[in-house]
């Protein structure tokens, strides 16, 4: 269907917020600030919608509305709170938890899942092409700018005010309605708030960590291992090592940003020879989806609550860690004096040869013939005989005594 009205900055981009949070994010320990611009600068505006609760009935007109925090950075945002004013002072926002939604009787708590499901799927984080790739129950020319604003702020105000969408007359006639834009809109709420809707939890904001920060190792060796832990996705991977330094798996195979995911562990193979030498590894990735449902709240001057703003955008920070390694030379081992086969004299144990010193034999006179006789028989016959009569005597003796 062709639109009656368009807004010209429903293309405008917003930068990225350098800030980790989630998707139901705690507040940073310096809570944002911003400032809620002015309807004309609205990043889109839907057709007024009649919503009812009870025996009350709205008739209101969704805007995707623009929102300038304190460093400058745009964000498109959304109302909850239908029943509060909103407030355009300056810096008026803070961001907060989702569990500090100003208004306790308000069923926001209760469906934080479902909200956060429809700021996934609804617009702008899901497309106008995406939308119309649902096949749901709309006219010939599918949903455009103006429904899916309608429907995604509807939706939302149903799950965070217990508000309805008129279903018998959900677009109300304020002649800037299209004639067919009830069926679209209708169609587009009903979806975003039915049976698909799943609900979403929150995750952790944008992580990339590498344990340890550090190691030290010797050069012929691979150092590690280092821990990557991220819930992103790792894009860079870049290495200031000295050449022949490689980034490794255990078993040496040289890895890529591609290799690099949650869990997965490294080395740094250091070659044999090396010198003394240190690097640094550092890794750049994308976090999740950051932006979308950050929650601000605020007052009036007088003291009144604010209308409560819940960011539409989806936008990624970037990611960077960085780890450090050195090495030393291997110390060289001085050679043990069992590994040198020097021959030292033979060790065997050879009893000592006693020396005796033997009286030299008289040599006989030169000139007279060696008979072979020896001075000592003599002397061995003479004592014989001396020891024979001696014998004799003492006989002698004693037979005369016996006599």
């Amino acid at each position: 269907m062709r639109s009656r009205w368009k807004v010209a900055t429903a293309a405008l981009s917003f930068a990225a917020v350098s800030v980790s949070l989630a998707a139901i994010p705690a507040a940073a320990a310096e809570s944002a600030k911003g400032t809620l611009l002015p309807l004309e600068d609205a990043v889109a505006q839907g057709y007024s919608v009649n919503m009812v609760k009870g025996q009350h009935t709205k008739d209101v007109k969704p805007y995707l509305l623009a929102f300038k925090l304190a460093g400058g950075e745009k964000l498109g945002v959304y109302c909850v709170g239908i029943d509060i004013e909103w407030s355009f002072a300056t810096n008026a926002m803070t961001e907060v938890p989702w569990g500090d939604y100003p208004d306790e009787n308000a069923p926001f708590k209760a469906n934080a899942d479902k909200i956060n499901w429809v700021l996934h799927h609804g617009y702008p984080n899901a497309s106008l092409a995406d939308l119309n790739k649902l096949g749901l129950d709309t006219n010939a020319d599918g949903i455009e700018l103006e429904e899916a604003v309608s429907a995604t702020q509807a939706a939302l105000w149903h799950l965070s005010d217990g508000y309805n969408l008129d279903e018998s007359n959900p677009v109300s006639d304020d002649g800037n309605s299209a004639d067919d834009a009830e069926k679209d809109v209708l169609a587009l709420y009903k979806y975003l708030i039915g049976e698909a809707n799943v609900g979403i939890g929150p995750w952790s904001a944008g992580e990339l960590k590498v344990n340890p920060g550090s190691l030290s190792g010797t050069a012929g060796d691979r150092v590690g291992p280092f821990k990557v832990t991220t819930n992103g996705t790792v894009t860079a991977l870049e290495a200031q090592l000295p050449a022949g330094v490689k980034i490794t798996d255990d078993k040496g195979k040289v890895l890529t940003a591609a290799d690099i995911k949650n869990d997965t562990e490294f080395y740094i193979e250091v070659p044999a020879g090396a010198a003394a030498g240190n690097g640094t590894v550092k890794i750049s990735g994308k976090s999740p989806v950051i932006e979308l449902g950050r929650l601000f709240t605020g007052t009036h001057a007088n003291g009144n609550q604010a209308q409560p703003l819940i960011v539409a955008d989806s936008e990624t920070k970037d990611l960077n860690v960085q780890a450090k390694v050195d090495w030393k030379v291997k110390p060289t081992t001085p050679p043990s004096s069992s590994t040198t086969a020097t021959t030292s004299p033979s060790t065997t144990t050879v009893p000592p040869t006693t020396t005796t010193t033997v009286a030299p034999i008289p040599q006989p006179s030169p000139g007279l013939p060696d008979t072979g006789a020896s001075i000592l028989l003599p002397v061995l016959v003479g004592l014989g005989l001396l020891g024979g009569g001696a014998g004799a005597l003492l006989y002698v003796r004693h037979r005369r005594r016996a006599a």
